[in-house]
């Protein structure tokens, strides 16, 4: 199953893109590290029009 993704920075960039539920864990906990100023949702409005998000294939387990 696929989820939505927003990942929102301080400085007021906005992304949203399609990942798989088994690989948004994974990708949530890499994000804090990253940029602990970011705010990150995770929801189930996925529609068409949602690109995936890149190299997808990373945040598999």
């Amino acid at each position: 199953m696929d989820r939505h993704i927003r990942i929102e920075y301080a400085v007021g960039v906005i992304f949203d893109f399609r990942i798989s539920d088994t690989a948004v864990g994974q990708l949530e906990s890499m994000l804090h590290e990253w940029a602990p100023d970011a705010e990150i949702t995770v929801d189930d409005d996925v529609t068409d029009e949602l690109p995936m998000i890149p190299c997808a294939s990373l945040w598999e387990p």
